[in-house]
């Protein structure tokens, strides 16, 4: 049944289905929002992408992102993205109104922060590569450098080379561009694909064992299955983390039990724009989310908490935290920061596994933009208790109405619908030589509620 798939379960499913008994080593610590990564440090699984994000607004973002209502402590950016300086202000400005009712500042009240970085192709090879990572720590000083701030940098290769097939890639331009300086630290790594970017994680790890740097991890980005096998094969030090996108949690289940068996922490990028933004696409699918949303917040408010109605985003991306995936969700609207902060996901409760699956499918329905066969709906039980009812279905495109049931007094009916739909019920009319119609009495019926619902009318 394609409605919700029962054959060739997503990847994430089929592999990670209960992170707290991995043996691997890539395991939630007692914090439940946090994962612990093969070298014992500690990454959050909730974070915030600020990835070519418009200059002006990074700061602000990133500061607002560090208050206590939300509790953001993972940044995710790129050297690329020229921004890291940015990053560190908005750090160092968010800490501070942390801490500004601190009067005594000593190490046990600093304020760990973690900050993703990536390493552009251009500068792949041992001495462009360091390079790289001086600027990056250099625009971040700010933040590494304040006496409140523990900044946690977590430093990996952006791409392994340069693509000749990728058509914004301009392998020669870029290189033609770089700086002096740049150049003369190594050869072209776009001259030389198969090597530059091993000489990269040789650089790295040289960097992660000093401890004179705030470097916590290295990792990868944009590898494939191969080059991951690779590189485990020139490796001193294996890396902690591969970022991906929502598209390989899906269908290279290879790449991620090779993560996964060799506790490599899993960050996913694209979420948002990559699955919810497709909602158009694959609506069945988006309306089961909805119907999960509605779900969980309804367990929610059983158990107490005041909240408003959780969003297919927010299920998704506490799908992957369930799942020990850390999400870097982007946005730079304060409403959606706070959505998809920490300590809003933070409340919601694990799914189970039936729940677990349907958010599976429902993703791969929407990346795919091959819709699921089934829908999602509020279910509608119509009782008429004191006459014969007649239920129409009002079409709006037309302005018409299609009859769906007579409904006899004292029966009921069923029926499936979506939120603002809209039927017109009518009192029956009965005399000595009919057995009974619809008469001119009509009132209009608008479906409310959320999909997974299901609601009782007495007519």
């Amino acid at each position: 049944m394609r409605g919700i798939r029962e054959e060739g379960l997503p990847a994430i499913v089929g592999i990670l289905h209960d992170p707290s008994k991995d043996e691997s080593g890539n395991n939630r610590t007692d914090d439940a929002f946090l994962a612990k990564l093969s070298n014992g440090v500690a990454i959050p699984l909730i974070g915030l992408g600020v990835g070519n994000m418009q200059a002006e607004v990074v700061t602000a973002i990133i500061s607002h992102g560090l208050k206590d209502d939300k509790n953001i402590r993972l940044i995710d950016t790129s050297n690329i993205s020229n921004n890291e300086f940015l990053v560190a202000k908005g750090i160092t400005e968010g800490v501070e109104r942390l801490t500004t009712s601190t009067t005594t500042i000593t190490n046990s009240s600093k304020v760990e922060v973690h900050v993703i970085t990536k390493i552009w192709y251009t500068h792949l090879g041992y001495n462009r590569t360091l390079l790289s990572v001086k600027s990056s720590l250099d625009s971040l000083h700010e933040a590494i450098d304040h006496p409140n701030i523990d900044l946690k940098v977590h430093m990996i290769l952006h791409w392994p080379k340069c693509y000749d097939e990728i058509p914004w890639m301009e392998c020669e331009a870029e290189e033609k561009n770089l700086s002096e300086e740049i150049k003369d630290a190594g050869p072209p790594p776009h001259l030389n694909k198969q090597d530059a970017w091993k000489e990269s994680w040789k650089a790295l790890e040289s960097l992660v064992v000093d401890d004179n740097n705030p470097i916590a991890s290295i990792g990868v980005s944009n590898f494939h299955l191969n080059e991951l096998e690779e590189l485990l094969t020139i490796a001193t030090i294996p890396p902690h983390v591969v970022e991906t996108n929502a598209w390989s949690l899906l269908y290279d289940p290879l790449l991620i039990e090779f993560c996964h068996k060799r506790g490599i922490h899993l960050i996913a990028h694209e979420l948002i724009e990559g699955v919810i933004g497709k909602a158009d696409s694959a609506p069945f699918a988006y309306h089961h989310l909805l119907s999960i949303a509605n779900d969980m917040t309804n367990k929610m408010r059983k158990d107490g908490n005041d909240i408003e109605e959780l969003t297919a985003a927010q299920v998704v991306l506490s799908w992957l935290v369930q799942h020990s995936i850390s999400v870097i969700p982007r946005t730079t609207d304060l409403y959606h920061l706070k959505e998809n902060s920490a300590s809003s996901l933070g409340k919601i409760p694990s799914m189970d596994d039936s729940q677990v699956q349907i958010v599976a499918h429902s993703v791969e329905a929407l990346i795919s933009g091959e819709d699921l066969t089934e829908d999602a709906f509020v279910k509608l039980t119509f009782h008429a208790k004191s006459k014969d009812i007649y239920l129409y279905w009002h079409d709006p495109e037309f302005g018409g109405e299609i009859e769906v049931a007579k409904i006899e007094k004292g029966k009921s009916f069923d029926e499936s619908s979506h939120p603002g739909h809209v039927f017109r019920v009518y009192s029956g009319t009965t005399d000595d030589n009919s057995s009974g119609s619809k008469g001119d009495d009509m009132e209009l019926f608008t479906v409310s509620g959320n999909y997974g619902e299901h609601r009782h009318i007495e007519l």
